[in-house]
């Protein structure tokens, strides 16, 4: 069950993506269903009204992500992997996480009942309710901050020295994507993980890689609450 609360005055839309796997004869086979109730930039998705709150019910074990695309700009991307009955030990339980790569927008998603995770941490959102004020409590403590503000199309500060503007994109040079990483501390990753079960210890990118790796959670419920700043 995914409950997503809009505070918006305007409708806002999601992109629905569903993940998938491969079958014996390496068809691609898609990890659950979730119901599409709109079309949203093109693609197929779910909308919540504005000032209103919207549950969605995806088929049991669904894989997948809700994308915040409104008037074109993508924002970020909320996953989910929700484990089915199965008689292992974490059926019923939700891995989430939310991916910052693509777009950065206010919104935090966690257990419905503010359970903590299952590793005991009591912080249990992923996501930024405020990733512009988050990027400025660290940006004057930042040494890069005079080469950050070479990318306006991901960092904007005003004549005080202030924040106004940050965004991320896949195109984003490293020294953004670890400015909000590494320095600002985003609860969500804003750099692709790594694969590599052995990367080299203080490398600059493995450490990065690290770090998003770090932000993927666990709780033991499939009650889960998106809220849209």
């Amino acid at each position: 069950m995914i409950t997503i609360h809009n505070t918006h005055t305007w409708q806002i839309c999601f992109k629905v993506e569903t993940s998938y796997t491969k079958d014996k004869e390496s068809r691609l086979i898609p990890i659950g269903w979730l119901k599409t109730t709109t079309v949203c930039n093109g693609y197929h998705g779910i909308s919540v009204p504005a000032f209103a709150s919207s549950t969605f019910w995806p088929t049991p074990g669904w894989s997948g992500a809700l994308t915040l695309i409104n008037n074109g700009l993508v924002g970020s991307r909320f996953e989910f992997t929700f484990i089915e009955p199965n008689g292992l030990a974490t059926a019923g339980h939700t891995f989430y996480d939310v991916d910052m790569e693509l777009g950065i927008s206010a919104g935090t998603m966690g257990p419905s009942d503010h359970r903590v995770r299952t590793d005991g941490f009591s912080q249990s959102l992923a996501g930024e309710a405020n990733p512009l004020d988050k990027a400025n409590q660290a940006w004057l403590r930042s040494p890069n901050r005079w080469e950050l503000l070479r990318y306006p199309k991901y960092i904007v500060a005003d004549k005080g020295n202030r924040l106004v503007w940050v965004n991320n994109d896949k195109d984003s040079p490293r020294l953004v994507k670890a400015f909000f990483q590494l320095e600002a501390n985003f609860n969500a990753y804003t750099n692709p993980g790594s694969d590599d079960k052995n990367p080299p210890k203080n490398n600059a990118e493995s450490i990065l890689q690290a770090a998003g790796d770090k932000q993927t959670f666990q709780v033991d419920t499939q009650a889960m609450t998106i809220t849209i700043y």
